[in-house]
């Protein structure tokens, strides 16, 4: 029978190098499972707590902890280890009661400490606007979730700060002049910025951010910079 998907294992020396693991400790690390993020950009649930937060010390207590649903991400229960975790994720462990937020950093995603006001609380970014064939409005978030709001006037690139599990939109933010941007790879990675010009894209050009960082302003795609508030960040987003 032919081969229906690509490999399900990974090797640790062959994962991606933003990946902050040991890679020498054993030949193999668990795989993160196809989703919305790509695997540059995500780690598999199992890896997350044990080989960034510490919350458990090898396969066998991730294991048993997912089993007993002791991890929740973005305060819905996840059993399978291999579950991909991305940006704004929140992994929390309510018999410790502690909450982690993915943020983005120039060495790849790090995990911040959340505190219970802020532990149901996640920004999503707009990547998708569509109408559906009832007439309403649906858009498509960073994160894989859709929703149905025809209250929301937002275009992709703009972002929703929303309560999760229950998806309940709390206020928003536009990808606009004074608008606070998050540069989410590259070099300047997590750092915050305002945003002092949206230039539209043309057939042969993307559509491009001017934003002031410390060092000065600097021209960015817009894929790359995150709307994360107005004065403040909406949620705590820097380490």
């Amino acid at each position: 029978m032919a081969k229906k998907s690509g490999s399900k294992s990974l090797k640790r020396l062959s994962a991606p190098r933003s990946w902050d693991i040991e890679r020498k400790s054993s030949r193999f690390i668990i795989r993160p499972s196809p989703g919305p993020y790509s695997i540059e950009r995500s780690y598999s649930l199992g890896v997350a707590i044990r080989d960034l937060l510490h919350l458990v010390q090898n396969k066998r207590e991730i294991d048993n902890v997912l089993s007993h649903s002791q991890v929740l991400v973005d305060g819905v229960a996840r059993k399978n280890a291999s579950f991909p975790v991305g940006l704004f994720n929140v992994i929390t462990v309510p018999k410790e009661g502690v909450s982690f937020r993915l943020i983005p950093s120039s060495d790849g995603l790090k995990a911040r400490k959340v505190g219970k006001d802020q532990s149901n609380l996640k920004l999503c970014r707009i990547s998708s606007k569509s109408k559906t064939s009832g007439g309403r409005i649906q858009y498509g978030f960073h994160d894989g979730r859709s929703m149905l709001n025809d209250a929301l006037a937002l275009s992709p690139g703009d972002a929703v700060l929303m309560k999760v599990p229950e998806q309940s939109v709390v206020s928003s933010v536009k990808l606009s002049k004074g608008s606070l941007g998050l540069i989410l790879s590259g070099e300047r990675a997590g750092l915050v910025g305002k945003i002092s010009d949206v230039k539209k894209g043309t057939v042969s050009r993307e559509k491009m951010v001017t934003i002031s960082l410390p060092a000065g302003e600097t021209e960015l795609p817009a894929r790359l910079i995150f709307p994360v508030g107005t004065e403040t960040p909406a949620i705590e987003v820097q380490e």
